[in-house]
């Protein structure tokens, strides 16, 4: 195993960074603490980097990503953890003048293959964005529209059955099965944001990613989105950017710890939460950070 596998910093036998007094500026943030690779992946990433013309927003982060697991991605605000997950669905394609570099491999495969359609990529890797953003349709047509245009529904009574258990797996469909023609954008946020989720799933992916899900809900509608994902992580692999370390630890079984575009700690979320290894993250944990 590598040297950035093992997690490459001096630590003290205790499991902590040696030198705690030192600044954040600092501490060396050049290699990751904590075990980065999972036995049979649905993700590895190795050594991506992300540049917006002459900035650099991530700097050679290497993370696995496991199957029927959530992975959480904290750290303050423009750390990169955004950056990084919009590069597993090459979201950043879209934005002018970004530049990827290194291997992602999804089950195996550089999802940068000139061969691959990013239009099948995405729809293997489905997203849920900060804020709820249902189609101007109806509820129905919300959750039909990727079926329909992945032809996975041979038939009307073959779409109705796709809709009807997307929503009951996003729990919605108690909720809705008596409006399906009504518009989407007609519900409240925390059900436009689980039937974005249902939208997400009718599809069949592999895996999902969410950017702050419920940054703009309730709690009530938050408590709904995270007992969702514990469900959800029984079919899929679930990654998740959270300003809230109180729903990493809720929601997630691995933690991943960003600061200034590098990934600094990644490890069972039990063990990053209680016994965190690199002082950037323990700092941040405990509420000294800055």
């Amino acid at each position: 195993m590598s040297s950035v596998e093992q997690g490459g910093v001096n630590l003290k036998p205790s499991g902590r960074v040696a030198g705690t007094s030192t600044s954040l500026a600092e501490v060396s943030i050049s290699q990751t603490v904590g075990q980065l690779t999972v036995p049979d992946p649905v993700f590895s990433c190795r050594d991506v980097s992300v540049h917006y013309g002459s900035k650099q927003g991530v700097r050679d982060v290497s993370i696995d990503v496991g199957k029927r697991q959530v992975l959480a991605m904290i750290g303050p605000s423009g750390c990169g953890k955004s950056t990084f997950l919009r590069c597993l669905n090459r979201m950043n394609d879209t934005i002018a003048g970004a530049r990827v570099t290194g291997k992602i491999l999804l089950e195996g495969r550089d999802i940068h293959d000139r061969q691959l359609d990013v239009v099948q990529l995405r729809a293997r890797v489905g997203m849920v964005f900060q804020k709820p953003n249902p189609f101007p349709k109806s509820i129905y047509d919300n959750v039909a529209y990727g079926p329909r245009l992945h032809g996975l529904a041979r038939s009307r009574a073959q779409l109705d059955d796709i809709v009807c258990t997307s929503l009951q797996r996003a729990g919605l469909w108690d909720e809705v099965k008596d409006r399906l023609s009504q518009a989407g954008t007609g519900l409240s946020g925390g059900q436009q944001q689980r039937l974005c989720i249902a939208r997400t799933i009718a599809v069949e992916p592999e895996v999902i990613l969410m950017d702050e899900p419920c940054s703009a809900l309730d709690p009530i509608a938050t408590a709904r989105i995270e007992d969702l994902i514990d469900e959800l992580r029984a079919s899929y692999a679930i990654v998740i950017v959270t300003h809230s370390m109180q729903q990493a630890a809720r929601v997630s079984q691995r933690t991943a710890y960003f600061h200034l575009g590098s990934l600094v700690e990644v490890g069972e979320t039990d063990r990053v939460f209680t016994n965190p290894r690199h002082k950037l993250t323990e700092d941040y944990i405990t509420g000294r950070f800055g």
